[in-house]
């Protein structure tokens, strides 16, 4: 199990800063989009690189906002429970991200080979947006296995005295 969360937390480290090149580029591209419209000269699909690129960005900070909880909590109603409802609130939520996130994962994979088949690009730039998917893909099927990860250690943790 170790070795399975080593390198989910190497593939995160990987991911995280490829979400940071997205970050930065977005900046670059907003920089000098914006310069160049006080020349007169703007470039030509430039909200639509930022868009993909925002999604990108979303899409690869998905496993650490997981791994470093992140994200938004209820945690007043919760602590007002008693221990043993708590742990069994946990589990329940653990299962249904997970299962949640499968089905995502899958569903987006099908949205991805959808749009592969069809042959559908960007308006502006003509990108394929199947490439952008698949990539979505492929991020939250690692926030799944992360979650999934999570959801051993817990149970693990439960079944010890």
């Amino acid at each position: 199990m170790d070795g399975i969360e080593k390198f989910l937390n190497r593939i995160g480290a990987v991911m995280r800063v490829a979400g940071c090149f997205c970050l930065l580029g977005m900046v670059l591209i907003t920089v000098a989009d914006i310069s160049g419209r006080v020349k007169q000269s703007p470039i030509f699909g430039s909200e639509e690189l930022v868009s993909f690129l925002a999604v990108l960005a979303l899409g690869l900070a998905l496993p650490y906002a997981h791994t470093h909880r992140s994200h938004i909590g209820v945690e007043v109603f919760v602590q007002l429970l008693s221990t043993r409802v708590r742990r069994r609130l946990k589990l329940f939520r653990e299962v249904l991200s997970v299962l949640f996130f499968a089905m995502v994962t899958v569903m987006m994979g099908a949205y991805a080979r959808d749009k592969h088949l069809s042959g559908e690009v960007s308006m502006n730039l003509g990108l394929p947006e199947y490439l952008l998917l698949y990539v979505l893909a492929g991020c939250f099927a690692v926030a799944t296995l992360a979650m999934l990860a999570d959801l051993v250690r817990f149970i693990a943790q439960w079944r010890q005295p």
